[in-house]
């Protein structure tokens, strides 16, 4: 009994009814009660990391073409700013004294640690241009794949659709015993 009494997560109910431990002498080593532990789903709750905050939407579960609408303009939006930004970063480049820096032509001059440095900034502005391209490249590629979402989604929605009509005609041929 020990730990188990101050344990919050359980609870202890008990019920007072008699019930015969040997049915040819009802009234011998009848047990007055049953004792058991209630751990059920009353007693679940959700992680408080899972639960959203105050102000947020939290997960949705519906989707439907508005949504994907959305979700597609997000994506093009976004991929089109990362492709111009790649694009204008060539101001930086030029800041920083452009092919000719490396060579130790650019305005960190031509000892060897400016030339290390100019290699350096060489390096990551080349990686940082590339992968900014590839990111917009990605979005796009995400959006297309959800535009043939959407109309794998209305085709699907098209398909199932009835009319009342067709639904109707479906009823009473069942009830008439037709098989169309």
């Amino acid at each position: 009994m020990g730990d188990e009494d101050n344990d919050p997560d359980r609870v202890n109910v008990e019920f007072a009814v008699p019930m015969p431990v040997n049915p040819m002498f009802p009234r011998v080593g009848d047990i007055r009660g049953i004792s058991f532990d209630r751990i059920g789903v009353d007693q679940a709750e959700t992680p408080s990391g899972l639960v959203a905050g105050k102000g947020e939407k939290g997960v949705e579960t519906e989707w439907d073409a508005g949504n994907l609408d959305s979700a597609i303009t997000w994506l093009e939006t976004h991929a089109s700013y990362l492709n111009r930004l790649s694009y204008d970063m060539s101001d930086i480049k030029e800041k920083l004294g452009g092919d000719q820096a490396v060579a130790g032509k650019g305005p960190l001059g031509g000892f060897q640690y400016a030339q290390q440095l100019a290699q350096q900034h060489h390096q990551v502005y080349g990686s940082t241009e590339s992968g900014l391209r590839t990111l917009s490249e990605n979005l796009y590629t995400a959006a297309e794949a959800l535009r043939t979402v959407k109309r794998n989604y209305e085709t699907a929605e098209g398909a199932n659709a009835m009319t009342a009509q067709e639904m109707q005609k479906a009823f009473n041929d069942a009830a008439r015993g037709g098989d169309s």
